[in-house]
């Protein structure tokens, strides 16, 4: 399985996981996929806990975005809170939307957004609420089906997080994902 390529980068990505949870989840940030359509990671109340203590599957939320080096133009399906903290992370990059996938999943199911070229990135609900009161996730990179990286993710509720991949092909994805 291929690792980060340093300690910068991965500093670099937590940071920008986090300053873009803050502001998103403040500002109840959308990711918009068509003009009728928007996907929404807010900072909702519930808990996703049902009667007895026993919990519930999960709206979970997957993306994928394109980052392209000199290229000065950002999708106009992101919102202008998403590209500013794209610009801060990755300054001289395009952005563009290559998929979102959004749907109530239960433990063991999965997302999966198309990253083209045979990649795909795909996200398991392992559970839905563990014994820390977090959300875990399976993340997953294919290249034709065949793994090329995995992790497991304890996220707390509401809490959208990214990570970022540098794909064979030579293009860098940055795959965001969040449950509620």
């Amino acid at each position: 399985m291929a690792e980060f390529s340093g300690r910068r980068r991965l500093f670099g990505i937590a940071l920008f996981a986090a300053g873009l949870a803050v502001a998103g989840l403040i500002s109840n940030l959308g990711i918009r996929r068509s003009a009728s359509q928007t996907v929404r990671t807010g900072t909702g109340t519930s808990s996703g806990r049902i009667k007895g203590g026993e919990s519930t599957g999960r709206q979970v939320t997957v993306f994928a975005v394109l980052a392209t080096r000199n290229a000065p133009t950002a999708d106009p399906r992101l919102n202008n809170n998403v590209k500013a903290q794209l610009r801060k992370i990755l300054p001289d990059h395009g952005f563009k939307l290559l998929d979102v996938q959004s749907k109530n999943i239960e433990v063991n199911q999965s997302l999966t957004c198309d990253l083209g070229g045979g990649y795909t990135a795909e996200t398991v609900l392992v559970k839905s609420l563990d014994e820390n009161g977090k959300v875990q996730l399976r993340c997953k990179v294919a290249l034709d089906k065949v793994p090329q990286f995995t992790t497991l993710v304890k996220t707390p509720v509401n809490q959208l997080f990214f990570y970022e991949r540098s794909l064979k092909n030579g293009t860098r994805v940055l795959i965001g994902v969040g449950a509620r």
